[in-house]
């Protein structure tokens, strides 16, 4: 008999949805540390196996080129870069590649002289590099400036800057690039242009270490400013967390900073209290954040209690901050609709501080698994999406999974969760 002449017998028991305050391990956002290489030198990865965080999905490989500022690549430097990416893919991490000339804060005296040099590295290196792209979440910078951070540099006018991005795109076949601040990515782009197929994104690793976060921000209204300009700090969180919700966004957070990159006005508002930081990292769609520097600021998240009422009510900042990261999916409600024919409504809310950007499946698992239509991919901080689907198939245990499609990988949504990783949303009973 079918399940549908049987369903006056038949009652739909929910499960249990709680939000859970587990840290998800989910692919493409949360914590980071840095590890750094000279692209030079051969390296032990049976003792970098051991500096490998098993927490942390991401890692940020900072590879340091300076040796070669007046020279072509060599054939062996090249073959060290390849093998260090190769053991990071191997070991499941994804990757936030950084190559930089300087790793002190001189980049005016480690850079080369010419641009061309800088030109002819991009093309080696985007030769090797994108043979792992299906492992590399973004890459930071254009090599140039102090720490590969796109300042202290005499390659950064308009024009070299979009002469630079150009090659480095072409180089890397695709690979999302981040630049340091909204300005530099204005620069890039014509008046008014809204994030889109270029896949060039922002980082920030000044986040919260001065009232213009070391310069990233400027003081002046965007309309006093102009588009190739720096815009006050609201203005410039607005802006960037367009861009974050398309590519991927982060850096790192420091304490804060006496010294200044501008005069600042008593009358510009910025981030002082845990709540006031949260809710700048939501604005501007967060994903990444580094796990071990600033140590001042990270402590005082760590010391610090999430006092709003709810689940988080108690926890550390820290740990509110890494369970937000990126996107987090959670399963609000479940419904059974219909009188004649049935279906199940799925609400499904966004508590992160960004989008998942990639195309996922979501699979209902009702007996037999059926494919769903991708809903989640976008889907804004703090929104909620619902899911119809129609019944068809025998009362059972019923389900929801998500994974990458690309890789298959899974995605955790913050319920309780079965053995399969699925969320058990609820049960048909005769």
């Amino acid at each position: 008999m079918s399940f549908m002449k049987r369903r006056k017998q038949t009652r739909f028991e929910l499960a249990d949805l709680q939000e859970n305050t587990s840290y998800l391990h989910n692919p493409s956002c949360g914590w980071y540390r840095i590890y750094p290489f000279e692209i030079g030198q051969k390296q032990d990865f049976e003792e970098l196996y051991w500096c490998l965080c098993e927490e942390e999905g991401l890692a940020l490989v900072l590879v340091d080129i300076g040796e070669f500022r007046d020279d072509a690549l060599t054939e062996d430097a090249l073959g060290n870069l390849a093998q260090i990416l190769q053991f990071f893919a191997k070991h499941g991490k994804e990757i936030i590649l950084r190559v930089t000339y300087d790793r002190k804060g001189r980049g005016m005296e480690c850079e080369p002289d010419f641009v061309k040099t800088v030109i002819g590295h991009m093309q080696q290196l985007g030769a090797v590099i994108k043979g792992y792209r299906e492992n590399i979440l973004l890459v930071q910078g254009i090599l140039v400036g102090n720490w590969g951070e796109m300042h202290g540099s005499k390659f950064l006018s308009q024009e070299r800057l979009r002469q630079l991005m150009n090659t480095w795109q072409q180089a890397l076949g695709g690979i999302p690039i981040a630049v340091r601040t909204p300005q530099q990515w204005r620069m890039l782009h014509p008046v008014g242009a809204a994030p889109g197929e270029d896949n060039i994104g922002l980082f920030n690793d000044g986040m919260f270490g001065s009232a213009d976060d070391l310069g990233t921000y400027g003081w002046q209204e965007k309309e006093e400013a102009g588009w190739r300009g720096k815009w006050q700090r609201g203005q410039e969180l607005e802006f960037t967390g367009r861009i974050g919700n398309v590519v991927p966004y982060g850096g790192e957070a420091l304490g804060i900073s006496d010294g200044r990159q501008g005069q600042a006005p008593s009358k510009v508002p910025w981030a002082v209290t845990h709540r006031e930081m949260v809710e700048e990292m939501r604005r501007a769609g967060v994903s990444y954040l580094n796990s071990t520097h600033d140590a001042q600021r990270l402590e005082q998240w760590k010391q610090e209690r999430w006092e709003e009422a709810g689940i988080w009510k108690g926890k550390s900042v820290y740990d509110y901050i890494g369970c937000h990261l990126g996107y987090r999916f959670v399963v609000r409600n479940v419904e059974l609709m219909g009188k004649r024919e049935l279906s199940l409504k799925i609400t499904v809310e966004n508590t992160g501080f960004s989008t998942m950007k990639e195309p996922a499946e979501l699979a209902l698992h009702m007996g037999e698994e059926r494919i769903l239509p991708d809903v989640l991919c976008g889907l804004l901080p703090q929104e909620s999406r619902e899911i119809t689907i129609k019944l068809i198939d025998s009362p059972c245990v019923v389900s929801l999974a998500l994974r990458r499609k690309r890789d298959k990988r899974p995605i955790l949504f913050a319920n309780g969760l079965l053995a399969d990783g699925s969320v058990k949303l609820g049960e048909f009973k005769a």
